[in-house]
């Protein structure tokens, strides 16, 4: 057997030894503990009769380091469901970013700039105003944003005594209205329901973070006391999203500022260990760097909702069809307005993208082929923070650890890719062009019929006798299976301290 053969063997056994995790999450959490210690201790005896030293030397600490932390875990009773969740979730975000730190590069080359509130407000007056006031017992700066084309005004809340930084829409509308970006991407913006934000280590910042109106599952952390920006701007998706605000003002890259001012946005995310267990939007294929499936939605999803409006694509990027992805786009516009638009405008990318089938003559066509494909895509599938959030970061874990297997061992993937003269010169996909037509089919009727279909066809999918191990490594090259979470940056809560 060859060498590259004896790896790929190796991660298949890995695969095989880990995949029941998610199944042993699925159960009563009050089983989590001790389902997972076994399922440790039968990897820990199967690897020593591997004698493999090499897989060996990798993974015996790791499972150590777990044992270990269940046995902690073990000593506390957690008060309910929830609270198991909340206890689950930190010692999965931990362990995640213990085993992703040895991969992420520790010099970021990132321009950063900043800018203070009190020059945010002196600069555009009639855009921003700012006051302090205690809300919820926290003292707080309310930094006030107007609307670019309505007599409408929103709030910022920003506690004085805490590391909270907002990000997402409200700080990118800040810097948007700083750089002068064009009135359709301010107005995109408006209004703002909820709030994300990237919170400091220590369970104050997260208290003053939910005390302004930030839900739980709308908590980023890094793991670090303040903020390190050129870091967290690594681990944004889009350059767009590479901006946060504080009391202390507006953090911005750059490239943000760029994207800003011209509308014209490209995937940036790099391995940050805080975000490993999310996955990874770019890949490199040949030496050329590529957007994968999930990447690519990004930047469909940014240009469709008019957050940007346009970006660069690799005609190579075709090779690789979007898969579950224009189905999450799809579920997650369907409860919003402007349904039929976006899918509209969805086509029309996804047509420069070469993403569409010759046979496809609307998007209805294209997604009944994607789940027809991706049975396992489940549409009533929801998020029930926080125990379905831990569930889906379970199966997320279990392909963080295999995908680092992967680079640690330089095990190649199999993958031949026909290259042709010119796949690697970008072009510019964009709305320009497009013409909505308000006549178009029937969206609400299509959407329940195609929901119907593919319920059925999820439903019988799951009727079979799948293994764990099907269940995890079996299903395409899936960046969601149905849950995911709802906007630009995923979460992750729990206790600071066990």
């Amino acid at each position: 057997m060859s060498q590259v053969e004896n790896l790929q063997e190796s991660r298949e056994f890995v695969r095989h030894e880990i995949s029941d995790f998610p199944q042993i999450m699925e159960r009563e959490p009050e089983t989590w503990w001790k389902n997972t210690a076994k399922l440790l201790f039968h990897f820990r005896n199967e690897l020593r009769d591997l004698h493999d030293s090499e897989l060996s030397d990798y993974f015996t600490p790791q499972i150590e380091n777990l044992l270990d932390k269940l046995r902690s875990a073990s000593t506390i009773s957690p008060n309910g469901r929830d609270d198991f969740a909340s206890l689950a979730d930190h010692i999965i975000m931990k362990y995640s970013m213990e085993i992703a730190s040895p991969f992420e590069n520790r010099e970021f080359q990132i321009e950063a700039f900043h800018m203070s509130l009190n020059d945010i407000v002196n600069t555009r007056p009639e855009r921003f105003q700012s006051q302090t006031l205690k809300v919820n017992g926290h003292e707080c700066v309310i930094l006030h944003v107007k609307h670019p084309t309505k007599d409408l005004w929103q709030d910022i809340p920003l506690p004085l005594k805490a590391k909270v930084w907002h990000k997402g829409g409200p700080a990118r509308v800040v810097l948007d209205i700083i750089a002068n970006a064009p009135l359709s991407m301010q107005e995109s913006e408006f209004p703002w329901n909820d709030f994300d934000a990237l919170v400091g280590k220590g369970l104050v910042n997260k208290k003053a973070a939910i005390s302004i109106g930030v839900d739980a599952d709308g908590i980023e952390y890094m793991g670090e006391k303040e903020l390190n920006f050129t870091r967290y701007c690594a681990g944004r998706d889009t350059t767009q999203n590479q901006v946060c605000l504080g009391t202390d003002g507006l953090y911005y890259s750059h490239d943000a500022f760029l994207s800003a001012v011209t509308g014209h946005t490209k995937i940036e995310n790099e391995y940050v260990a805080n975000k490993a267990i999310y996955g990874f939007d770019k890949m490199i294929i040949q030496g050329q760097e590529l957007a994968k499936p999930r990447g690519m939605m990004r930047l469909v999803k940014a240009v469709v909702e008019g957050k940007a409006l346009s970006f660069d694509y690799i005609p190579l990027n075709s090779l690789f069809d979007l898969g579950t992805n224009s189905l999450f786009l799809a579920k997650r516009w369907s409860k919003k307005e402007h349904f039929s638009e976006n899918l509209q405008r969805m086509y029309y990318l996804l047509k420069q993208m070469n993403q569409i089938r010759p046979t496809e003559i609307n998007i209805f066509d294209t997604l009944e082929r994607a789940h027809h494909e991706n049975p396992f895509f489940d549409f009533d599938s929801e998020v029930k923070f926080p125990i379905e959030v831990v569930r889906w970061k379970s199966r997320k874990l279990v392909k963080q650890i295999d995908r680092e297997m992967g680079w640690k061992f330089r095990i190649p993937t199999g993958m031949e890719v026909k290259r042709t003269k010119g796949d690697d010169i970008p072009i510019m996909i964009s709305l320009d062009g497009l013409t909505l037509d308000p006549n178009q089919i029937d969206v609400a009727k299509r959407w329940l019929n195609f929901l119907e279909t593919s319920r059925l066809r999820t439903k019988s999918y799951k009727s079979q006798d799948l293994s764990a191990y099907e269940k995890v490594f079996r299903q395409g090259y899936a960046d969601t299976d149905g849950l995911g979470t709802s906007d630009d940056d995923l979460i992750s809560f729990g206790v600071d301290e066990i």
